[in-house]
């Protein structure tokens, strides 16, 4: 496996105190890593940094062992794809339309979709499975069906390392098991790719996930694989609640407050 992304004592703060405190972590290719912790971890914050949306205030950053500062933009945009919080959107577009703008790296104003694109896109909709969705606007879609639409945008990049801020929020549960495979799927299909997912469900976590990282307040205090990093000790710490566990079915289910 390679280190898509390596990051090393990242701190970050808007006023006092830091919000992010000397975070550490390789990103493998062929992986989907899972960051977890209770509200207010700080982990959209450092999905933020890894996709270069925010600046860090100390630390080092690099994708596929290059420094962030010397990647162009547009290369960098078409290598890391970020899939921000309540993703799905209400413009008056066509669906293909919407899936069409993942390419827009590869685009400038004058330029038309290329063959290229247009087998990205194709193969795009092929892995969602949402061709019933072609010819309509998204703002008519349910939430879950504009979430698929935004993960096939995601998806016709055809970037290294996807970066998900909670993708399954306010999904039923068809649709968060759908889009948690589809990102699975991803990974298997390209070993070379990778994907990281911020979640609060930890059962999906515990499902989906080859390998965790367990924020709480601005620090990384468990990192491993699943099993380990959602072991009783460090729900009772951290989460400061009681589980019920069955990894082998993935469930994480919690039974009380501590």
């Amino acid at each position: 496996m390679t280190a898509i992304i390596k990051a090393s004592n990242l701190c970050w703060k808007i006023n006092q105190p830091l919000i992010l405190k000397n975070i550490s972590l390789d990103v493998q290719s062929g992986e989907v890593l899972g960051i977890i912790g209770p509200n207010g971890a700080g982990k959209s914050s450092l999905l933020k940094i890894l996709a270069r949306i925010t600046e860090p205030l100390t630390g080092t950053l690099t994708l596929l062992e290059k420094p962030y500062q010397e990647i162009e933009l547009r290369s960098f945009a078409k290598q890391v794809a970020y899939l921000e919080q309540n993703a799905p959107v209400n413009w008056p577009l066509l669906v293909e339309k919407v899936i069409a703008l993942g390419r827009s790296p590869y685009q400038n104003s004058y330029t038309k979709l290329s063959k290229e694109d247009d087998t990205a896109i194709k193969k795009a909709i092929d892995a969602t499975g949402i061709e019933h969705l072609l010819g309509r606007v998204i703002s008519s879609l349910s939430q879950g069906e504009k979430m698929l639409v935004a993960l096939s945008r995601i998806f016709s990049l055809e970037p290294k390392l996807i970066l998900a801020d909670e993708p399954t929020a306010a999904l039923d549960p068809y649709h968060q098991l759908l889009i948690m495979e589809l990102l699975q799927q991803h990974t298997q299909k390209n070993p070379d790719h990778a994907a990281v997912v911020v979640l609060h469900d930890l059962s999906l976590a515990a499902r989906f996930c080859d390998k965790l990282l367990l924020m709480y307040e601005g620090e990384i205090v468990s990192s491993g694989l699943t099993e380990s990093v959602l072991s009783d000790e460090n729900l009772r710490e951290f989460y400061k609640i009681n589980c019920y566990s069955d990894f082998q079915q993935g469930l994480v289910q919690p039974l009380n407050r501590i």
